[in-house]
């Protein structure tokens, strides 16, 4: 696939994630990705098993599947879009999970999380409330170093 190809893919799927209206999300409010992936885990889990996969790239492409129908949108009745229990801004970072699992990978393989620590740069009153620092190497925002924890997964 082109840097091009790849570029317009992006951008699509960037302009059909903006439009997809959340259920009750304010305008500029960012969905809780964390409890709609507790909410559709068993879902998941049970379209797509992990012991069962062959292959990584199997699980990860069942997984992306399930969630396209888990964030479709469609009229209902009365004429008004119905979408599914998953927000569609939430679809990107649940996929990035299966991708980051050892689901299809060969026997005894793991995934760790290990949190890597990073310096609070430029907050001149750190543990006041504010924050006025920044992470380093990131753009996170951070008041004192313990909000610069940022966990690492490897296979």
């Amino acid at each position: 696939m082109s840097t091009r190809t790849f570029g317009f893919i992006t951008a699509t799927l960037f302009a059909l994630c903006l439009m997809a209206p959340g259920a009750t999300l304010a305008r500029g409010e960012q969905p809780d990705c964390e409890a709609a992936r507790k909410a559709a885990q068993a879902e998941i889990d049970a379209a797509c098993p992990c012991d069962s996969a062959s292959a990584h790239a199997e699980h990860v492409r069942c997984v992306t599947k399930k969630l396209r129908d888990l964030t479709a949108c469609t009229p209902s009745a009365e004429g008004k879009k119905v979408c599914g229990t998953v927000p569609r801004m939430c679809a990107a970072k649940i996929r990035r999970l299966a991708a980051r699992s050892a689901c299809g990978k060969p026997a005894g393989t793991v995934t760790c999380c290990v949190p890597k620590q990073r310096d609070c740069a430029g907050d001149t009153t750190p543990g006041d409330g504010q924050k006025d620092g920044t992470c380093t190497g990131t753009t996170r925002k951070c008041d004192r170093v313990a909000d610069c924890m940022v966990p690492k997964c490897e296979l």
